[in-house]
């Protein structure tokens, strides 16, 4: 299979994916912006068809705009979220997707990838326009899980009689297996490697260029932190002792009234039950925890006597393959989201640069909604440290014992 046909093929196999995921959603649902923070789900799917537009027909192939309204839109910095409600109809939005992808698969049968062409070199912008529809894919399904959990939480709750599937946890029989084990942590010595990539055909800009670190000795978690682990921060009063937060932190979740995981739920004293994409389920407690801010990460890891690791010691615990069940769940770095020396936004200063504001906290690995073309050691995720929307959670570091 030739470069065109691999290019193809992954286009067509993640829009399948992405019109796949809104099958079941009504057009009220479809325009509604359930969080403050994420547009409406329906705005994803303008906006992925937009970006493509942009980046192939308009930069590549020269030609006019198809759309002025859709290009204002469905361009971030162009609409803010709470507008973003005032959709077009969900047939226009696909009839409007179907005609650009049918315009790029013309220009892609007959391009050239050529090296002096900043967008074509190694077909760059086709690599990055498929991330890009893989990434709105997760925050599509993060906005689905949302509308779930406000399901669960608008329907009547039933008595405990009736919820005889749903078996309390065992607090006290189970209390000597919530402590966490050393042996659950690995060595990883000290030493130089290369860190981010030049590969500027599939990568993204903030992963570049690769550069030379330096770390120290380190134990880092074989696993990411359990249910199980997390569960015993919560019992053991994590959420109302102020000594294993920030100040911003603590600030944070007395603001918020924070008390567990986001989409935990506790029917009676002992049950948890976690809402999950399409149904509640009892809490699995060997499964990775989920959607937690980078302050309960930080706590959690600060109770634990640990901390999380910066990103160039989870990248080179990767590179060292030491770390298993790395695409279960985002992992918080103690790490500010920041630029690699020699950095050079492309294909536009708009994608990284914004973030580099020591306001965004860096994420790494990938979640179970993760697409496998963002799944490697080098990829950069981040968020606002008060972000628990997303699928992530976490794993801990120390420094050796002297």
């Amino acid at each position: 299979m030739n470069v065109v046909e691999e290019i193809r093929q992954a286009m067509a196999e993640v829009r399948a994916s992405t019109l796949q995921l809104f099958t079941e959603i009504d057009d009220h649902d479809f325009r509604r912006q359930i969080h403050k923070d994420f547009s409406p789900i329906g705005w994803h799917l303008g906006h992925i068809g937009v970006t493509e537009s942009y980046w192939i027909l308009q930069q590549c192939k020269k030609e006019s705009s198809l759309s002025s309204f859709y290009d204002s839109f469905f361009t971030p910095t162009d609409t803010p979220k709470a507008n973003r409600a005032n959709l077009p109809a969900r047939a226009e939005i696909l009839s409007y997707l179907s005609t650009v992808r049918e315009k790029v698969f013309a220009f892609l049968a007959q391009a050239s990838f050529a090296p002096d062409h900043a967008l074509l070199n190694g077909a760059n912008i086709f690599h990055m326009l498929i991330q890009h529809e893989e990434q709105h894919n997760e925050t599509i399904l993060l906005i689905l899980q949302m509308l779930t959990a406000e399901q669960h939480d608008r329907a009547p709750v039933l008595p405990s009689s009736t919820r005889t599937s749903l078996r309390p946890f065992p607090l006290a029989r189970e209390a000597g297996k919530l402590l966490r084990k050393e042996h659950e942590m690995v060595l990883v010595p000290a030493g130089a490697f290369f860190m981010g990539s030049n590969n500027t055909a599939e990568t993204l800009d903030n992963e570049r260029p690769q550069y030379e670190v330096k770390v120290t000795d380190f134990l880092i978690d074989r696993r990411p932190v359990t249910n199980r682990d997390f569960l015993h921060f919560i019992e053991a009063g994590g959420y109302h002792t102020p000594v294993w937060w920030t100040p911003e932190g603590w600030q944070w979740r007395e603001r918020h009234e924070v008390e567990h995981p986001l989409y935990w739920r506790q029917p009676s004293k002992g049950e948890w039950l976690e809402v999950g994409l399409t149904q509640s389920e009892r809490l699995q407690l060997e499964s990775p925890v989920m959607c937690v801010s980078w302050y309960e990460a930080d706590a959690y890891a600060r109770f634990a006597g640990q901390r999380l690791p910066t990103e160039a010691e989870w990248e080179k615990a990767a590179v060292d393959g030491v770390l298993e069940e790395s695409s279960r769940v985002w992992e918080w770095a103690a790490t500010w989201f920041h630029p690699y020396p020699g950095f050079a936004a492309h294909p536009y200063a708009g994608y990284s640069v914004p973030y580099f504001d020591q306001q965004h906290r860096v994420l790494r690995g990938g979640s179970w909604a993760t697409r496998p073309h963002i799944r490697r050691a080098t990829f950069r995720n981040w968020y606002h440290p008060s972000v628990r929307e997303i699928f992530a959670g976490l794993r801990c570091a120390k420094n050796p014992e002297l």
